[in-house]
């Protein structure tokens, strides 16, 4: 199994790790992680932050690593103005490829006295915002990714729907996967978007979901239609190249096929980017 591993491993790509510099405590820094990606051949990994866009650390590990893929992407959260269009605007001209919505679900509704804050897609009835259409066409034009971050199912495919129809070509259901309804997914599918599935679950800190039950899900929709990553980084989890070997492993003990595993790790993702 080993070999097999190794063969899955190599070329892969992983579009959720965390890494510092980063507010909360990180396993390993920038340079650590892509280090070990590049010993590990993998084909590229995408850096996510909440505080701050990636894409400038992204271009100087590139140079570092040739052959290694680093993709930077920016977080709509307060740290950067919320749902800020100039920012996203800028972040794309300097190398980013991935647009993340909140990762905060309580961001998304209002305050005690009705207020939403900065960081929310939606307003006071419940349309997207004027700014979130101005990143969606954004995304449209500069042909990016649009992640929904943790963004309820509900949200996410209001949010899909607005997109597909501006013309974004590029989508990931992210997080929420283990949540949405069969008819959610299918729905999500239907509008173009990949759906995401991490490992993180499967690890001892959160125990939600058995590789089985991972593997189970994936073969629900197919893997024509789903990503695997890690959202790897945290300081009691394993370096982001080796839980993604692990997940690889864990998925064919599961005894998910090889051509599917293929599809989640290196053919959907780079589909994605090219």
């Amino acid at each position: 199994m080993n070999s097999v591993i190794s063969s899955l491993l190599t070329g892969s790509y992983d579009l959720h790790v965390h890494a510092n510099p980063d507010i909360n405590e990180r396993r390993m820094d920038v340079l650590e992680t892509a280090r070990a990606a590049y010993e590990a051949e993998m084909g590229g990994i995408a850096l996510k932050s909440i505080e701050y866009p990636t894409g400038p650390i992204a271009y100087i590990l590139n140079e570092m690593y040739p052959g290694l893929n680093v993709i930077g992407s920016i977080s709509l959260e307060k740290s950067i103005g919320g749902i800020n269009p100039n920012a996203v605007e800028a972040a794309s001209q300097l190398g980013t490829k991935i647009v993340w919505m909140p990762s905060s679900i309580k961001s998304e509704y209002p305050d005690k006295k009705g207020n939403l804050n900065q960081s929310s897609i939606f307003d006071n009835s419940g349309l997207i915002t004027n700014e979130t259409t101005e990143i969606l066409e954004i995304i449209s034009d500069r042909d990016l990714i649009l992640n929904s971050g943790s963004l309820s199912p509900q949200q996410t495919l209001l949010l899909f729907e607005k997109a597909s129809d501006i013309g974004v070509k590029r989508m990931i259901a992210s997080n929420n996967s283990n949540k949405e309804s069969i008819e959610e997914q299918n729905k999500l599918i239907s509008l173009g978007s990949y759906l995401e599935y991490t490992f993180l679950p499967c690890m001892p800190s959160v125990n939600s979901v058995s590789p089985t039950e991972l593997k189970e899900k994936i073969r629900r929709v197919g893997a024509n239609h789903c990503i695997l990553t890690t959202n790897f980084g945290q300081p009691f989890n394993p370096p982001p190249p080796e839980g993604m070997r692990m997940a690889i492993g864990h998925l064919l003990a599961a005894e998910l096929s090889e051509k599917d595993i293929e599809m989640l790790v290196k053919t959907n993702p780079i589909g994605l980017l090219t």
